[in-house]
């Protein structure tokens, strides 16, 4: 099993090989709303650089809050180019829109460009788990990674990306 990063027998243990090791974790402190909007756009907060040439195990753990069926979210992930790979997602199906949503998901694997969409809990406070996890591939060219989020139809009452969502990005490779 490979390890990231390699430490050879002799090697000076130094604060930046340790911090290599650690995941780069970001979380939201402030929630971001959006309405009247189906155009995918990165969110401000979680958003990081991935070097070229790399391999990264990506989790995000997404709260979000739509007040209507008519206004869900979607998410997509702007990537580098020449990114290979798939993203899971996970949590309520589109066609959920209850206060006390249950038993109907969604677990599907898509390309990161591909728009996800997600039901609601008809309030713009209470807040609803999603989960998008991938290994991600980085080619020869280093860029951002970023979560994209919108509103699944247009509608004037905001959706939120909520406080404490978040990304963690480990390298692996």
């Amino acid at each position: 099993m490979s390890k990231y990063p390699t430490i050879y027998a002799g090697q000076r243990i130094t604060g930046l090989l340790l911090q290599s090791m650690v995941p780069d974790v970001i979380r939201k402190t402030v929630a971001t709303d959006r309405a009247s909007t189906t155009t995918l756009a990165d969110d401000p907060d979680l958003t990081t650089q991935l070097e070229a040439n790399a391999v990264y195990y990506v989790e995000m753990e997404l709260w979000y809050a739509a007040s209507t069926l008519s206004s869900g979210i979607k998410t997509a992930w702007t990537v580098p180019s020449g990114v290979t790979g798939n993203r899971s997602a996970l949590g309520m199906a589109s066609t959920v829109s209850d206060t006390t949503p249950a038993g109907v998901g969604r677990w599907g694997v898509h390309n990161y460009t591909t728009a996800v969409f997600y039901g609601d809990r008809q309030s713009t406070t209470n807040l609803i788990l999603a989960r998008e996890t991938s290994v991600v591939t980085v080619g020869s060219t280093a860029g951002t990674l970023a979560l994209q989020w919108a509103q699944d139809t247009s509608d004037a009452t905001s959706c939120r990306m909520g406080v404490g969502s978040l990304m963690r990005v480990t390298r692996i490779s």
